[in-house]
């Protein structure tokens, strides 16, 4: 395969600090060394590169196949490239980056940023772009207009061919294929106290992009997200990303410092179709989410508690059972002080009696975890991060 890269524009300073800055993050250091390699290879009088094959673009960089693939659809993702195939030609035109403040204000990869990198981050991010104003409150501004300068001249004005090279700004929607209309018809529209405008709509459609959730995923953190009676989006901002920590959390991220605290969250927020998922597969069967709801409405524990108690028994069992076998269960868990999730979690990561409860040495056998438990436990946990 042959490939030849055009564009219409050179890289500036500021579209290199916002290429490293604002982009880095999201793209990953070899969808950003492919970009700039581009541009670099380019003839500065046209525009316009020679032909290479693909095989001599893979032996410059270092790069195998599937990692010259993954780096340029995430640059086509991000619109900073378009590919056009003819036989065996790929042509790449280089586009623009967006500016700083279209980039964090006006498209929805600032907020996919920020759930990248963190909110403390993302604001220090924020203030490396900030230019502070210029007080102009004791000046009188005396810049001389258009007309006071050239209006006695007699002008012809031409009719000029606007395709001409120069830079083209980018404002391309990112936005996903969300079924907005389906999401609609699955929840309670009475429940929107401003109603379902244009604003609701760009930030449902904005939360689903930015983390990647399915229409189940987005339907179940609406109904998650009521407050005094109505729907509240900033309760919704924060399930969101709860629930996207809680996904891409990783066997390592688990055992950490706060682990006990940050696997606790996760399963307080987690819904019965993401652990189905993690646990079995996109094709469980649908009676599972049945008996899930029901030990919801059954049991008088905390959600988090019964999401534990769950996946310990399918970790042994390979099978979720009756409502009898976890009421009883949960009865074993309350004599024993496991009353919050934490104490569920504090049990199954450290393996270590709760404090300052009366122990019975028959229940010592059911929730201290072998070694190979702990590890099925962790195997479990780690596929949370993989649902799509």
């Amino acid at each position: 395969m042959e490939i030849k890269i055009y564009t219409n524009f050179n890289l500036n300073i500021d579209d290199i600090r916002t290429l490293g800055i604002l982009y880095l993050p999201l793209i990953g250091d070899d969808a950003y060394a492919l970009y700039t390699f581009m541009h670099s290879i380019l003839d500065k009088t046209n525009l316009k590169s020679e032909t290479f094959t693909k095989e001599e673009i893979l032996d410059i960089l270092g790069y195998k196949t599937t990692t010259f693939n993954k780096a340029l659809a995430k640059l086509e993702a991000l619109n900073l490239v378009r590919t056009f195939m003819k036989e065996d030609l790929m042509l790449i035109l280089l586009l623009t980056p967006f500016t700083p403040k279209n980039f964090l204000k006006d498209t929805i990869l600032g907020s996919y940023l920020e759930a990248k990198v963190g909110s403390t981050n993302f604001n220090k991010i924020i203030e490396l772009f900030k230019i502070p104003p210029i007080d102009l409150k004791e000046y009188k501004e005396i810049t001389k207009t258009f007309a006071e300068v050239f209006g006695d001249e007699r002008v012809k004005f031409n009719k000029v061919d606007l395709n001409i090279t120069g830079r083209r700004p980018n404002h391309k929607n990112l936005i996903s294929n969300f079924d907005f209309d389906l999401f609609v018809s699955k929840i309670d529209v009475d429940l929107i106290k401003e109603g379902i405008d244009e604003d609701f709509k760009k930030k449902i459609e904005s939360t689903c992009f930015v983390y990647g959730y399915n229409l189940e995923q987005m339907t179940n953190l609406f109904n998650d997200s009521i407050k005094d009676g109505f729907f509240n989006f900033e309760l919704f901002k924060k399930k969101a990303q709860s629930l996207y920590n809680f996904l891409n959390k990783n066997n390592e991220n688990i055992i950490s410092e706060n682990k006990e605290n940050d696997l606790a969250n996760k399963l307080d927020n987690m819904t019965p179709i993401s652990l189905l998922e993690s646990l079995i597969g996109k094709d469980y069967p649908t009676i599972l989410l049945q008996k899930i709801n029901e030990l919801y409405i059954n049991i008088n524990m905390p959600k988090g508690v019964i999401n534990m108690m769950i996946i310990d028994v399918y970790s042994q069992k390979g099978t979720i059972p009756s409502l009898s076998y976890f009421q009883k269960m949960a009865s074993s868990w309350q004599n024993y002080g496991i009353l919050t999730t934490y104490d569920a979690v504090l049990k199954f990561t450290q393996s270590k009696e709760v404090s300052n409860k009366t122990k019975k040495p028959s229940y010592k056998k059911d929730i201290e975890l072998e070694d190979w438990q702990i590890a099925g436990m962790a195997n479990i946990m780690k596929g949370f991060g993989n649902n799509e």
